[in-house]
């Protein structure tokens, strides 16, 4: 008797409850970008985006800040393209030390024209040898 106490027990656990029926927890997906990161092009001076796989892009950067730390002070600017601005350019070409640049904020439109905001990078800045102080 027992037994089939215990067997009537496990049959009936093992059939759905109509007061427990409800409707599956909503699923949320995080879509994930396909562009992981940017790189400063110092030959081109100019932003590229790169895919997670390495591969360099031509995908329209929309803002960034650009700070420009030397020894004494730290220029700001704001960027709104892939490539450096005049003003931009002019600084980095007068300077006579090496220094350091900050690109934040950095906000790029992905393949579905989607914004995507991407880490900060920085990067060093040699200046040209003809400015260069000489040591003696």
């Amino acid at each position: 008797m027992l037994k089939k106490f215990w067997i009537v027990c496990l049959f009936l656990s093992l059939l759905p409850e109509s007061g427990k029926t409800q409707e599956p927890a909503t699923i949320r997906v995080k879509r994930e970008s396909n562009l992981v990161k940017v790189v400063f092009d110092n030959t081109d001076y100019r932003l590229m985006a790169v895919d997670r796989f390495g591969n360099p892009r031509e995908n329209k950067v929309t803002f960034y800040r650009l700070f420009v730390k030397t020894g004494k002070e730290t220029a700001e600017f704001t960027g709104y393209g892939n490539g450096l601005t005049g003003e931009m350019i002019n600084y980095l070409k007068k300077q006579k030390k090496a220094s350091k640049l900050f690109f934040t904020e950095i906000t790029v439109k992905d393949d579905d024209e989607h914004l995507v905001k991407l880490p900060d990078v920085i990067e060093p800045w040699f200046p040209d040898c003809k400015n260069c102080e000489r040591g003696k």
